[in-house]
């Protein structure tokens, strides 16, 4: 096989004719260097043809773009052995989104949909020395906006056309996200000629699991010129177990191989991640024509659902042990996809795992994603609960529109079937549950597009997998699709329904895909898209990084319900993060109280696309909020949380461990000053993958209480170690007496670039922030409560000297 990659240097310009171009820009008519891949935004800004769109409003002035045809070109030089091979094809793994393909003048092929990987038969079309290449892309929203007004307009929500394109509906503008719907060539391009039969589409499907033996199926799928059956065959070898092998008939091959004493993957916190590598080789008696790796895990996923006293149970079960998914929801990593980084994926994906999460939901208005996130996943224990692209609306039922979704499903679900991490096929993202909001008295199979939920792709999934539930949406379940008692919830009652966060604990959903509360984005990652002039809460410039109707508003009507608004844009931030912290704090405590009436909690949202005030934890700048090391505390596999009651306040363990736990709960009452009113110590043994009441606050324990000068304190210690802590306030942060904390801090070199900071309150310090001004260090924890008296030690990395550190740290609480 002869491959010659195309990617690298190419040209691009404006397509002739095209008038839509403002004069400041006219440079865009004429051949200017692009790269592959890319998009035509990127190449514009490299050429300094238009300014970054993030930086302040300049998304406004560029929705020219999107209404302009582009047209991108190379040549190349093809070796003699490429045109020696009997098959030669061009492969372009993404074309965004409406491309007509041109080799050496002569066209090969068109594409209209940006999630598949494209192959056209060049042979015919190729010349020995040199060739050129032109891909035309059409203007993506004119197109959209011609088939809407073909073939009609749907219910949908943001910009309605966008649902007739198969292509990211996030580029076509989001609550979160701005208007730069692109064009361009986004994923690898390259011409491979081949010969011999070689393997496609390989797949690894556990059929049986126990702690003596795996069974696991090995199918093929062969490319290339057919032989008489029988002459060709695939054999298969996997570490620690025997060969096997198969002939190859009408085009397939298939063959179990059994796995002796099976290291098995498990969700992260539960066990290893172990991945087996198969060794797949098609032969001919002594000729190997094709040979590949094929990285596969052995592990089972099942979707219990059973009836109970509240409906029906939706928990996920991995290996057969049950699993409460913890985690978040994703969304692409920046506007312009080709300059995700991989250090930006293994950043925030080892963010996740840090962060105790198991399961990540791959967003329905995203992409399909690189397969260096689910590498990851599979390497860092994330269960993905992965969506087809499809969000908030109704989609086309027409036969043209069902082919481009069938031919996308079936390469979606054929690339990722062998990463363990994917552990739920999803129709769509809120496309029924916004349908029957809109339209009371409907049923979801009433909706334009059902067909495709309903019917086409749990038949693909199926068909090409058949080892994962089908889910037909998120959120959907039996009769209203949003409803509590069965099947997955997005609640968004909470925030975007003006609803405070006290409300998540009304909330007894099964398993929940979407909650969230915005905070803004920390101030570092902020200026990098503003002037000092614009660094205020309310200026235009911070309103229009943040793309929720109202979400300015919101921001300050949730901070006033906790805390004192200050409008320093430094402490506006900080007290932002901190009630969207407190806010997470509260659902996920209450959701895992009630394991597993309950089974999942995944908050939107773990990232950003670019600098914006959002529901994130982590934003555009991969710096953490407070809410993500919060996260890092209540998706811990132990959590100590309080609950208040009519009777007094509650004190819940719950334990996420496959292994019973033993140990003592020390509580106490206790002033900001460091008083004690009293104390107890409870020892408790704890079931394995359980929570229950350890114990209870009666009044009378209360009484003649200091609410604003008061708290509870709880600290959970096993016999292996294990701790955690958690505090009860009795009034809203606004109104306790905080007294001044007198926080001191000493620094301490540990290995390489390693320091531990000890830092030290006389006085109950609330929420305290470490920072290195001017530098973005890497604390293990962050945003921590100090009592008083206490020293809390923090480990942190930093490029910074030790002496430098001492005069760069800064110190932040919430008095």
């Amino acid at each position: 096989m002869v491959k010659l990659d195309l990617d690298g240097a190419w040209e691009f310009k404006a397509s002739k004719g095209s008038q839509r171009i403002p004069d400041p820009c006219a440079r865009a008519k004429e051949w200017l260097p692009a790269t592959v891949p890319g998009t035509v935004h990127t190449d514009l800004m490299a050429n300094g043809v238009i300014p970054d769109p993030f930086y302040r409003m300049n998304e406004t002035e560029l929705q020219w773009i999107d209404r302009v045809a582009w047209e991108y070109r190379r040549s190349f030089e093809v070796p003699d052995a490429l045109l020696e091979e009997k098959s030669i094809q061009l492969c372009a793994e993404g074309l965004d989104t409406y491309a007509k393909i041109i080799m050496n003048g002569k066209t090969v092929g068109s594409a209209a949909n940006m999630f598949v990987e494209h192959v056209f038969d060049i042979r015919k079309h190729l010349r020995r020395g040199q060739n050129t290449i032109e891909i035309h892309f059409d203007a993506p929203v004119p197109r959209s906006k011609a088939l809407e007004r073909h073939y009609g307009p749907l219910q949908v929500a943001h910009e309605a056309h966008r649902v007739y394109a198969r292509k990211a509906q996030y580029s076509f503008g989001w609550d979160w996200g701005p208007t730069l719907t692109t064009s361009g060539i986004w994923r690898r391009i390259f011409i491979e000629g081949y010969t011999q039969e070689r393997i496609r589409a390989p797949f690894a499907r556990v059929l049986s699991l126990s702690a003596k033996e795996a069974v696991v199926r090995f199918s093929v799928e062969v490319e290339g010129e057919r032989r008489p059956e029988g002459k060709s065959e695939m054999c298969v070898k996997v570490e620690g177990a025997d060969d096997a092998r198969a002939p190859i008939k009408g085009g397939k091959a298939t063959v179990d191989v059994t796995i002796p004493r099976p290291r098995l993957w498990w969700p992260n916190g539960q066990g290893e991640q172990a991945m087996y590598k198969a060794a797949l080789i098609l032969s001919r008696g002594d000729t190997i024509l094709d040979r590949q790796e094929l990285a596969f895990a052995v592990r089972t996923v099942q979707l219990l659902q059973e009836k109970d006293e509240e409906g029906k149970s939706f928990i996920l079960v991995v290996n057969g042990r049950k699993i409460f998914c913890k985690g978040a929801d994703w969304i692409p990593v920046d506007s312009f996809l080709p300059r995700i980084e991989d250090s930006r994926y293994e950043g925030l994906l080892r963010l996740a795992k840090d962060a105790h999460m198991n399961m990540l939901r791959v967003w329905g208005g995203g992409v399909y994603e690189d397969d260096r996130f689910y590498d990851l996943c599979d390497k860092y224990g994330l269960l993905v609960w992965q969506d087809f692209m499809f969000a908030c609306g109704e989609y086309p039922d027409n036969e043209w529109f069902l082919d481009n979704v069938r031919e996308e499903a079936s390469r979606a679900v054929k690339r990722l079937r062998n990463h363990p991490c994917i552990a739920v096929w999803c129709g769509n993202n809120e496309c029924e549950w916004s349908f029957c909001t809109n339209n009371p008295g409907k049923r979801p199979d009433d909706m334009t597009g059902a067909t495709i939920f309903r019917d086409v792709l749990p038949e693909l999934c199926r068909k090409f997998d058949g080892t994962r539930p089908y889910w037909r949406s998120s959120p959907f379940g039996s009769g209203f699709p949003n409803d509590e008692s069965n099947g997955n919830h997005h609640q968004w009652l909470v925030w975007s329904f003006w609803k405070d966060y006290p409300a998540y604990e009304k909330d007894n959903a099964r398993f929940v895909t979407e909650f969230g509360f915005q905070a803004p984005a920390n101030v570092r990652t902020m200026e990098t898209c503003t002037l000092p002039e614009d660094r205020h809460p309310q200026s235009l410039v911070m309103e229009h990084h943040n793309k929720q109707i109202e979400g300015p508003e919101r921001l300050f009507r949730f901070m006033g319900g906790h805390v004192r608004i200050e409008t320093d844009l430094s402490r506006f931030t900080y007290l932002g993060q901190i009630v969207q912290a407190e806010a997470l704090k509260c659902a996920v405590e209450h959701w895992r109280r009630r394991k597993f009436d309950t089974a999942g909690a995944l908050f939107w949202q773990l990232n950003d696309c670019w600098p914006v005030s959002s529901w994130s934890v982590v934003d555009s700048g991969l710096r953490p909020k407070a809410a993500y090391f919060y996260a890092k505390r209540f998706f811990a596999p132990v959590l100590l949380s309080f609950k208040k009651t009519d009777e007094g306040v509650d004190l819940w363990l719950t334990n996420d461990l496959p292994a019973p736990l033993s140990g003592a709960l020390e509580l106490s009452r206790r002033t900001f000053e460091g008083k004690l009113a009293w104390t107890r110590e409870i020892t408790c043994h704890m079931p394995a993958n359980s929570s229950k009441t350890i114990f209870r606050v009666r009044h009378q324990l209360l009484s003649e209480l200091h609410p604003a000068r008061e708290y509870l304190l709880g600290t959970w210690r096993d016999h292996n170690g294990t701790t955690s802590e958690n505090r009860f306030f009795f009034m809203e942060q606004k109104h306790l007496s905080l007294p001044e904390p007198e926080l001191s801090v000493e620094i301490r070199p540990a290995e390489g670039r390693e320091f531990v900071a000890e830092v030290k309150s006389r006085r109950f310090a609330r929420g305290v922030r470490l920072e290195i001004s001017g530098e973005d260090a890497a604390f293990e924890d962050n945003f921590v409560d100090i009592d008083a008296g206490s020293v809390r030690s923090i480990g942190f990395s930093s490029s910074s000297s030790l002496d430098a550190l001492r005069k760069r740290l800064t110190l932040e609480h919430g008095g």
